[in-house]
């Protein structure tokens, strides 16, 4: 049984990577105010067909959903789904009660940017 964990928690570990490599990919072309994994990898109930979910917060995100998509795509991993908010879009979500946002301040596996996470959780942005 323990050697079954410590795989499972290899596989959430390399998962976990894969997102990490992406937002320093990603870094190289926006930059990135935040990252955070999110929902099952970030629980740790993920499954064989589960996605690592991963927000990333960046002001010079495109405005057009379509544009924004693509940039966020481009070179991502296999199974890394990321979805993009401006701070001010995140704020606005959170306050909306957004499951995504919600579960970012809660749960989430921050990647970069701590203290954004932890000012929105708080309400307290600028």
């Amino acid at each position: 049984m323990a050697e079954v964990l410590a795989a499972r928690q290899r596989e959430r570990q390399r998962l976990i990577g894969l997102a990490r490599e992406h937002v320093r990919r990603l870094s190289e072309r926006i930059p990135v105010v935040a990252a955070a994994v999110a929902g099952s990898v970030a629980r740790g109930d993920f499954n064989v067909w589960s996605d690592v979910d991963l927000v990333v917060i960046s002001d010079e995100l495109p405005a057009r959903i379509p544009d924004r998509g693509a940039l966020l795509a481009a070179d991502a991993p296999a199974g890394v789904q990321a979805v993009g908010y401006t701070r001010q879009e995140f704020h606005r979500a959170l306050a909306k009660g957004d499951p995504l946002a919600t579960s970012v301040v809660r749960e989430g596996v921050v990647l970069r940017g701590g203290p954004f996470f932890r000012e929105a959780a708080r309400g307290t942005h600028r």
